[in-house]
């Protein structure tokens, strides 16, 4: 994490000091739905929330849209000729996708392979925007028939 976002973190509230980086992270969890809820509407609180949002979706905000989706969707067609390609955003900000791909190009593959394959033509994405793949579905023209 970077000095300048730990900072922001530990920013002061009120007459309590620094905040731990572990009570921001901890609102973090409160804000995105994992911890229970709790958390006060006092400046202080609110402030917390505010960094920790930033904190998760990377600085830039809630930014991230169908137009990323639609990228993946291209670059795994295109890098795979594939014949089926659904990116499915599980999130509703682009951070979780599901993908399923139909391609010829995975005849012969292991399963790992064939991910490997998906996952390099969306290496950029999954650096910066996308925080996870969670589900993958690759299958060959074949076994999406069901034969």
């Amino acid at each position: 994490m970077s000095g300048t976002r730990r900072r922001r973190l530990g920013r002061r509230c009120g007459k309590t000091g620094r905040m731990s980086l572990a009570r921001a992270l901890g609102l973090a969890r409160t804000v995105w739905g994992y911890a229970p809820a709790g958390v006060g509407t006092t400046r202080c609180a609110r402030r917390a929330r505010e960094a920790a949002r930033a904190f998760a979706t990377g600085g830039e905000g809630n930014n991230i849209t169908s137009a990323l989706v639609e990228q993946m969707r291209v670059k795994i067609r295109e890098g795979l000729e594939a014949d089926a390609v659904d990116v499915n955003d599980e999130s509703g900000n682009a951070r979780h996708v599901s993908i399923r791909v139909v391609s010829k190009m995975f005849e012969g593959k292991s399963s790992v392979n064939r991910q490997r394959m998906v996952y390099k033509c969306i290496w950029m994405e999954l650096q910066d925007q996308v925080h996870a793949v969670n589900e993958m579905i690759t299958q060959t023209p074949d076994e999406a028939a069901g034969k």
